[in-house]
């Protein structure tokens, strides 16, 4: 990447002091090779003994500003638990015919009696992966893995895009035991640092004074025309200012996963480096992503973007048969949507701007990427006189935008204007329907992009909850099993989750599959409704029967409340937790009971009622049982108001949930009647 800033063509070297280390690449102890376990977390498969991440800037005539990023890991690998710990994949981004290039040594270190054996990784142990139209990876993983190994790797990075720096992973799914970062940071570039928000790694600030060596040359003319007879290259020198940012950090715990997160990456220990201004010594400062409207604006204007809604002779036709063939805005909405998630199908590409072809392109073959078809949905939409817009946002594999950048977002949506409220469609799924997206596009806020430049950010999240209400009624036998029926009606997500399992199984494929769930359960006939309607709910009618449901012990008979459908344990494990439980949608679990028992029995005792909420109107746990005659009525619900529950109230929320699941496994009991 060229840069204009300069007037003279000079050669600029920085020189770059390495931090001072007493880890060196090779040189591996039999200590590191000896030990069998990770004092300050016995139950880690490996451990990173060594990461040191240095990134530092130069300067020449040919290539301009370029960042160079050096990486040097070492890992310990206590059994074979942790073999996936010796597997790496480095990011690269190419993009108008330039690239970052990447040069990688490794090797692999065992002790073999008593001596240290090397193993290198050779080149064609180093495979080249496709992630998206400009990102690639490198990936490799290190040979002759055993349990002892120590892993090592260095790489670095040389990149022409110097307005990025990536992020400084200072977390991962192992400890690490000792981190070094140092990024230099030339005076003519401005960069915001922030730490991300769940673990603290603190960073230290300072400033260098460098000697840059440059060149120029002069050229000395005479004569009439002004021809060139002579020229000098005269050199000198001058100081330049750089900006350090230095992490000097020890025994960081291990990233654990946890139930329900939307992609652990998002709270991961890091250091985010995001570009403010390039100052150039001469010439017209740069300044980047200063607000929201600068990164929508710079989205919006590209060709690829906000361009492509300009085009609309290529649907015309078939715009003009669904208008046709509805008769108000709701359903030639629906139309349009239904349409087009026939027309397409999505090539699981992920990205806010459209293929190299445009959308067009993509229509005419009937395959694009996210954007090829989702742009296409607003130009028709905004073809028929709906006021429908692009809606940028972050997938919840990907991370939340906290801060205006471009690199926050990777995918894009539609959204329809109505009264000031956004009905929001994604046409890549099949199951999709008008506010009622796939769960990757679930996180958080996304932004609505409008054509004179300004933005909106909207919640992305349903507001409504996603429902499974389940009627069983049936019979306890006296041999301990029981039969019945049960009715399932699911709604909103947990229908489109039931379709994508199930939609293209047989009819014993589903048996089987539904079976699965639940232990010693055989299903004797089945029904699912509304299975190829994504505008229905799911209804799931079983007749089924089951054994060891129930502990006979002398003459008594017990059971759990809620039979087959009591969980075992909570998915929540941990006393503390620093993220937030994302649900993904608000949602309800209502099951109402009918249980008969035997002939000749008489019920003894039954689980005290139970009733308890989440502060704040979160969420609320209900169990309770009734007699009616021969009959046991049991009602649970619990209720989830939220999509997000925040960390503060996580161990109130793990409270409540040890309680509901002690309380489903309380037993009712029933013994023979006395005569």
């Amino acid at each position: 990447m060229r840069n204009s800033f300069l007037f003279i063509a000079f050669t600029l070297i920085i020189s770059f002091n390495l931090i001072a280390q007493d880890i060196k690449f090779g040189k591996i102890s039999k200590e590191e090779l000896e030990e069998k376990f990770y004092p300050q977390d016995t139950s880690a498969n490996a451990v990173v003994l060594y990461k040191n991440r240095e990134s530092y800037f130069t300067y020449n005539d040919n290539m301009g500003w370029i960042l160079h990023t050096k990486v040097h890991e070492r890992i310990k690998i206590y059994n074979k638990n942790g073999f996936d710990s010796a597997t790496k994949k480095v990011r690269l981004y190419f993009d108008n015919g330039e690239n970052e290039s990447i040069s990688i040594k490794a090797f692999t270190y065992n002790l073999e009696n008593g001596k240290v054996e090397k193993t290198k990784l050779e080149k064609d142990g180093i495979f080249s992966e496709e992630i998206s139209e400009k990102w690639e990876s490198r990936n490799f993983t290190l040979p002759n893995l055993k349990d002892g190994s120590v892993v090592e790797w260095e790489y670095t990075i040389d990149s022409p895009f110097y307005t990025h720096i990536d992020d400084v992973i200072c977390q991962y799914k192992i400890p690490i035991k000792k981190l070094e970062v140092r990024v230099k940071v030339p005076e003519f570039l401005e960069f915001k640092v922030t730490p991300s928000a769940y673990y603290p790694i603190s960073f230290q600030v300072g400033s260098d004074s460098q000697t840059v060596n440059y060149s120029e040359k002069t050229r000395t003319s005479y004569g009439y025309g002004g021809g060139v007879t002579s020229s000098k290259v005269n050199y000198g020198s001058a100081q330049i200012q750089e900006k350090t940012y230095t992490v000097n950090q020890e025994n960081i715990p291990a990233l654990v996963e946890e139930p329900y997160i939307s992609s652990l990456d998002n709270y991961r220990a890091l250091l985010d480096f995001e570009i403010l201004a390039y100052r150039p010594t001469n010439g017209v400062p740069k300044f980047y992503n200063s607000s929201w409207e600068d990164v929508v604006k710079t989205i919006y204007d590209s060709d690829r973007f906000g361009g492509q809604l300009k085009r609309s002779n290529y649907f015309k036709d078939d715009l003009e048969k669904i208008q046709a063939a509805t008769n108000n805005q709701n359903e030639l909405i629906i139309g349009v949507f239904e349409f087009l998630k026939q027309k397409f199908s999505w090539n699981e590409n992920f990205g806010y701007y459209t293929s190299v072809g445009g959308i067009r392109s993509a229509y005419q073959e009937g395959t694009g990427n996210v954007a090829d078809i989702n742009l296409t949905l607003v130009a028709m939409l905004q073809e028929a006189n709906i006021s429908a817009h692009p809606v940028l946002l972050s997938t919840r594999s990907h991370g939340i935008p906290m801060n205006p950048t471009h690199e926050g977002f990777n995918y894009v949506i539609a959204g329809v204007e109505i009264a000031g409220n956004y009905i929001l469609m994604d046409a890549t799924d099949k199951h999709a329907v008008p506010n009622l997206l796939p769960v990757r596009d679930l996180n958080w806020f996304g932004r609505v992009v409008k054509e004179d430049g300004s933005s909106v950010q909207i919640p992305l999240y349903p507001s409504e909850h996603s429902e499974k209400n389940i009627k069983l009624s049936c019979n306890i036998n006296t041999d301990g099993s029981i039969d019945g029926t049960m009715i399932a009606n699911l709604s909103s997500v947990n229908a489109m989750i039931f379709r994508e399992k199930y939609e293209t199984l047989t009819e014993e494929e589903q048996k089987t599959k539904i079976e699965s769930e639940f232990t010693n359960f055989e299903i004797e006939q089945l029904r699912i409704n509304n299975l190829d309607n994504n505008y229905k709910n799911i209804q799931e009618l079983v007749k089924f029967s089951a054994v060891n449901q129930v502990d006979l012990i002398n003459d008594k008979i017990y059971f759990s409340p809620l039979l087959f459908l009591t969980e075992s344990e909570s998915p929540f494990k941990l006393d503390e937790r620093n993220f937030p439980v994302d649900f993904a949608t608000p949602w309800i679990e209502d099951y109402r009971i009918s249980i008969k028992i035997p002939q000749g029995y008489t019920v003894e005792s039954v689980p005290e009622e139970m009733a308890i909420g989440l502060s704040s109107n979160l969420g609320s746990f209900i169990i309770k049982t009734e007699i009616n005659q021969n009959k046991i009525e049991v009602i649970y619900q619990a209720k989830i108001n939220k999509a997000v529950i925040p960390s503060i109230v996580y161990p109130e929320l793990k409270k409540q949930y040890d309680m509901a699941i002690a309380k489903q496994q309380e037993k009712i009991v029933i013994s023979p009647a006395i005569p």
